[in-house]
């Protein structure tokens, strides 16, 4: 196995939303410049989102191919992430259990735009999501 990290491009965006459908994971405003990829060799395992907002960070859209899953590419994702990131990043999530442990927490205030998309996701597919949060360490 030979994991490559890189930014999406265009031509990733296809497979890209084809996954986020199968997945159910958050489709809105998809820009190639908000995701990285994850290949081994010439095909794409995984990916993941910084979604900006006004106010606030989101990282968003960890998604890896099924047979692909537990061999830690959705770690190695959200870790990238957070180290491109700002020193705040939010997730919306109905798996906080899997968050926790990376360092992820519940906090109040939540930033407007992500009780936003709470209340947006909440309605539609999602009841259980939760908001969490990173901060970086000096």
């Amino acid at each position: 196995m030979h994991l490559h990290i890189r930014n999406a491009t265009i031509r990733d965006m296809p497979a890209i939303v084809r996954m986020i459908g199968e997945f159910q994971l958050d489709y809105e405003n998809l820009q190639p410049e908000q995701f990285i990829v994850v290949e081994d060799g010439d095909v794409m395992v995984g990916f993941g989102r910084l979604k900006p907002y006004p106010d606030a960070t989101e990282l968003g859209c960890v998604g890896v191919l099924h047979e692909r899953r537990k061999q830690g590419i959705g770690k190695l994702i959200i870790d990238e992430l957070i180290r491109r990131g700002p020193a705040e990043i939010w997730l919306t999530t109905d798996m906080p259990e899997y968050f926790r442990p990376l360092g992820f927490f519940s906090e109040s205030p939540i930033p407007d735009s992500i009780v936003k998309k709470l209340e947006r996701f909440r309605g539609f597919a999602r009841a259980n999501i939760v908001a969490m949060v990173y901060r970086k360490t000096r």
